[in-house]
């Protein structure tokens, strides 16, 4: 079996079989069947969450944002280059 040494724990779970059944379709139509990259995407989503919630309790309540600004964050969070969009935004264009 091929693993990736030092990157990634193999664990065990039950899931409801109606459940796994959803999980198996996601995993074929959009990562080749490959159901670890469905608990990866779950994963991230839990780290956005939580990223965020740290972020309200750190600014002492809710935040309100647009689609667009929580996209960029998103960007931003995750490594990606700033849209030149958002870029002209900053400086006032």
């Amino acid at each position: 079996m091929n693993t990736r040494a030092g990157i990634t724990k193999k664990v065990s779970l039950s899931v409801r079989a109606d459940d796994l059944k959803i999980i198996k379709e996601r995993a074929r139509r959009l990562h080749g069947g490959n159901v670890s990259a469905v608990f990866a995407d779950l994963i991230l989503a839990i780290k956005r969450q939580e990223a965020w919630a740290k972020a309200e309790a750190n600014l002492g309540g809710t935040i309100a944002v647009t689609d667009f600004e929580r996209s960029e964050i998103d960007r931003e969070l995750f490594g990606e280059s700033p849209r030149r969009r958002a870029i002209a935004k900053r400086r006032g264009r």
